[in-house]
């Protein structure tokens, strides 16, 4: 049988080309992947952007909100004020908003168990405060010693033992995944996850009334802010000589716009008995906060962002301390 050589040469022309065909799509639809999956970055890309720009913008609105009112009200702040009653969620174009303000003086701060070595009276109080807040929330008193001292030598500077149940270098290096005490103050309440006791239930039974003001060391309460829940800190300031349930009656019992100065405070007769047991005037309550946290849920496209905030109010204007991203 004879092959025509032109018939051969034709359905090898004919295999070529079906062969460049099949290398073409191939190409095509690998490019045409990357492209869409390029396509999909910079969009995400465009509304993370678009969030975070909504981040600021609620930022600079209760900037706004907290200036006028708390300059209104000489410093004085209180529940029934707009920072405190408007969160949302508000809409915008392409998503929506909502804001939850915390008044960082309705809350134990962390950053006051710092010790210092000129004064350390003051260390010693804040400990029994600090106590007396865990009990408050029923943590029994052995786990409530691990929880302080192991959080005072997270914050102070050396590598000392604060106390028989305290933790330092030692203890966190021997651990499977290492690593060593700050020695330093907290930036987020979520860092209590690095010191020794504090488990995820721990945290967050102390969420509501704990918080982390950075570079802030001082112990302030405003009691015209806390809420039901946060009893206990109102005990804790007591150093627990007022019992959760009375501490629930004075929070309730205040008026409807809180107390107008630290002077009323001091004619508080549910406050006396325990001013005269300490033989203190409570000097850490007050009706005055110069600091808030902001935390803002930004729903934008398909972008969901948890943001926080920390604002202070200095010298009549709201200045930004501290910014973080997730829950």
């Amino acid at each position: 049988m004879t092959i025509n050589p032109n018939r051969a040469q034709h359905g090898a022309a004919l295999i070529t080309v079906l062969l460049v065909i099949a290398l073409v799509s191939v190409i095509a639809v690998n490019l045409g992947g990357k492209l869409q999956l390029q396509i999909t970055r910079m969009s995400n890309l465009k509304q993370a952007e678009q969030s975070y720009w909504m981040w600021l913008s609620a930022e600079d609105v209760l900037k706004e909100v907290l200036q006028r009112e708390l300059n209104e009200s000489d410093g004085v702040a209180h529940r029934q004020q707009s920072w405190a009653t408007r969160t949302g969620p508000f809409p915008v174009e392409g998503g929506q908003i909502a804001a939850q303000v915390k008044d960082l003086y309705s809350c134990f701060n962390l950053n006051s168990l710092v010790s210092n070595p000129d004064d350390p009276g003051t260390l010693e109080k804040r400990k029994r405060q600090y106590k007396a807040m865990l009990q408050a929330l029923d943590i029994d008193s052995y786990q409530t010693e691990i929880l302080t001292d192991s959080l005072v030598d997270w914050l102070d500077e050396d590598s000392r033992l604060s106390g028989s149940n305290g933790a330092e270098d030692p203890d966190y290096e021997s651990l499977p995944q290492p690593y060593l005490a700050a020695n330093s103050q907290l930036l987020d309440i979520s860092e209590l996850r690095m010191v020794r006791g504090y488990s995820t239930k721990i945290v967050n039974e102390l969420s509501s009334v704990a918080c982390v003001i950075p570079n802030e060391t001082e112990l302030k309460v405003n009691i015209n802010t806390l809420k039901q829940e946060q009893a206990a800190v109102l005990a804790a300031v007591t150093e627990g000589k007022l019992s959760l349930n009375d501490a629930v009656a004075l929070i309730n019992d205040r008026p409807e716009r809180g107390y107008e100065s630290d002077e009323a405070l001091s004619e508080l007769a549910g406050l006396a008995t325990v001013r005269s047991e300490l033989n203190s005037e409570l000097p850490e309550l007050t009706v005055n906060s110069e600091y808030f946290q902001l935390v803002a849920m930004i729903q934008w496209g398909d972008v969901e962002m948890k943001a926080r905030s920390v604002l202070h109010l200095n010298n009549g204007r709201v200045q930004t301390l501290y910014r973080a991203m997730g829950d």
